[in-house]
């Protein structure tokens, strides 16, 4: 057999897109099934399928763009959006999920806050962060965003137990850890997407904390 030099990443992006065309398709056929779901077991197992497909999709997005980190490529597009725009579109993608799980959410912006930012990266964030907090959130969870001095300002807040402190700690830090782990991980990947946005010196940043309007975890996006 003649053996081919083969181009992983051109293989691996490809095969990532086929994979979250896959997906967008388990999603729809989840949601008439969603409708037709009576006992309370089936109703669990779908619950769980549920969080499993959208927790796929979050990480498939988070593969995609840690690939192009270590390409090079993680250049942002940065366009005016209105951020309503970008949070109904999220949410919408989560409302299945949200709905098994009997999450309410709670939507401050006002519709004509616009920010400068990339699309893409941005609502691959809080969608990835809305799936998180549907795991944690015991029934309440708040997306907001506004102006502040520092620039545009997205938050998520729930009503989850909290951050544990290890997480919170490794949410600032802007480098790969030796260990690898999820956590690492999902927190640099979630670290270099917001510090990609900068303006005339200032860069964009993630934090963690908690307490806030609901009493759990709040999730803080600023971009410059």
């Amino acid at each position: 057999m003649i053996k081919q030099k083969l181009d992983f990443s051109q293989i691996l992006a490809l095969d990532l897109q086929d994979i979250k065309s896959s997906l967008s398709v388990m999603l729809s056929s989840l949601e008439v099934i969603n409708d037709s779901v009576q006992d309370e077991k089936q109703q669990n197992a779908h619950t769980s399928l549920c969080y499993e497909v959208a927790r796929i999709n979050g990480e498939l997005f988070q593969l995609q763009t840690l690939h192009k980190y270590a390409q090079g490529d993680l250049v942002p597009q940065i366009d005016g959006y209105y951020v309503m725009d970008i949070f109904e579109e999220q949410l919408a993608n989560c409302d299945m999920l949200f709905r098994s799980r009997k999450i309410e959410v709670e939507l401050d912006c006002d519709p004509d806050l616009r920010g400068y930012f990339d699309a893409e990266l941005i609502g691959g964030l809080v969608y990835k962060s809305l799936v998180n907090c549907s795991r944690y959130s015991r029934k309440r969870i708040k997306l907001s965003a506004w102006i502040n001095e520092a620039g545009l300002l997205i938050r998520l807040a729930d009503d989850s137990p909290g951050y544990p402190q290890f997480i919170i700690n490794a949410s600032s830090s802007r480098v790969l850890p030796e260990q690898f782990s999820g956590t690492a991980l999902d927190s640099f990947c979630s670290q270099i997407i917001a510090l990609s946005h900068h303006r005339e010196g200032e860069r964009g940043y993630l934090s963690l904390s908690n307490g806030g309007e609901l009493g759990g975890g709040v999730l803080d996006i600023c971009l410059p």
